[in-house]
């Protein structure tokens, strides 16, 4: 638009859609030193309560093989947000079987 506000436009994506894209992104970033294990990291963060539990689990397994396989990329940079991402999906999935 010339001289006007862009809008932001929403996209529909099925539930069970969205978690393998999010694992996708997960994988994706596995040992990357860029800003995008962040980026990605903080989408998956703000939906997963809608994924289910497999995919969630998924991720959780990912995160424990990256963990094993020290593909952390940067130790100082990227290794603490991986391990608190991994955190957060544990917690999200001890929130799901307390309910």
């Amino acid at each position: 638009m010339m001289g006007g506000k862009s809008k932001k436009k929403t996209t529909k994506i099925e539930q069970e859609d969205l978690g393998k894209l999010m694992i996708c992104a997960i994988r994706y970033c596995h040992g990357r030193e860029t800003y995008m294990p962040s980026l990605v990291q903080g989408i998956c963060r703000a939906h997963l309560q809608e994924i289910s539990d497999k995919d969630l689990q998924v991720m959780i397994d990912d995160c424990v093989f990256q963990g094993n396989m020290n593909m952390y990329g940067d130790p100082i940079i990227d290794k603490p947000g991986w391990i608190r991402f991994h955190e957060e999906l544990e917690e999200e999935k001890r929130r799901r079987e307390t309910r």
